[in-house]
């Protein structure tokens, strides 16, 4: 019995763990498309800054 329950166990916490891990990097994914996001916007302005020079 004992080893059954200490199996049980580790597989509970290694079921914890992958949860974790896919957080994270479901965390990481987000942050980073934030980033490209705000990478993006900055082009768009300097692009903008550019046509209005052009204008000028």
């Amino acid at each position: 019995m004992e080893k059954g329950e200490e199996e049980k166990e580790e597989e509970e916490e290694e079921e914890e763990e992958e949860k974790e891990e896919e957080e994270e990097e479901e965390e990481e994914e987000k942050e980073g498309e934030e980033e490209d996001e705000e990478e993006e916007g900055e082009e768009d302005k300097e692009m903008e800054e550019e046509e209005e020079m052009e204008k000028d």
